[in-house]
């Protein structure tokens, strides 16, 4: 029943959620950032494989690594909110959902861009939490190939997100907290290369 809403919800709100971008590309998305090690060896890869990125980005570590974050933005990557604590929508109410979008506004100034994608922590959506999303000018990103790099070996990774099991405009759901997509990267990305597929910007 719950995948059945969820269906329901993405036929009906197709202005408000993505989940599948434009069919000229791929899109990578990492979650859970920013990591003060491994998400810049992750834009040194990008960038050696003229990829582009989206970055889901937790508030609090935002806080934490302001150079990190800097860095991401000065290499053409996009930052989506990702929550300020990872709290999932499910276990909030109102005024702590609105109390964490405001944050968002907050970090908006300190870094000097504008959010327009958010991903919710755990895929976890709600009717009271997508209203909130509306009124304060979100787009929700959700994916459409995960690549389970939270629980299985890089060999599986690397199978998951293989040219074989994705097509134009699939979105990808990596972390870039895990050393493992770390070193799964440059050969994803060389395999992208090899079959002309181009990793670019969700808009």
């Amino acid at each position: 029943m719950k995948e059945f809403i969820k269906k329901v919800i993405y036929l009906v709100l197709p202005f408000l959620i993505i989940r599948k971008g434009k069919k000229s590309g791929i899109y990578i998305t990492f979650d859970d950032g920013p990591h003060p090690y491994n998400t810049l060896k992750i834009i040194k890869t990008l960038r050696n494989n003229n990829a582009k990125a989206t970055f889901f980005m937790v508030g609090s570590d935002m806080e934490k690594y302001p150079d990190v974050v800097k860095a991401v933005l000065e290499e053409g990557h996009a930052i989506g909110y990702h929550s300020y604590k990872h709290h999932s929508l499910k276990q909030i109410g109102f005024k702590q959902i609105k109390d964490d979008f405001n944050k968002s506004r907050k970090l908006e100034k300190k870094f000097n861009f504008k959010f327009e994608l958010y991903r919710p922590p755990y895929g976890d959506l709600t009717i009271l939490g997508l209203l909130l999303l509306y009124l304060y000018n979100f787009k929700v990103v959700m994916w459409s190939v995960d690549s389970m790099d939270s629980f299985e070996s890089k060999a599986n990774v690397i199978n998951n997100v293989s040219y074989n099991n994705v097509v134009a405009g699939d979105i990808l759901l990596f972390h870039d907290d895990y050393d493992l997509t770390v070193e799964a990267l440059p050969q994803i990305l060389n395999n992208y290369s090899k079959y002309g597929l181009k990793c670019q910007l969700l808009r």
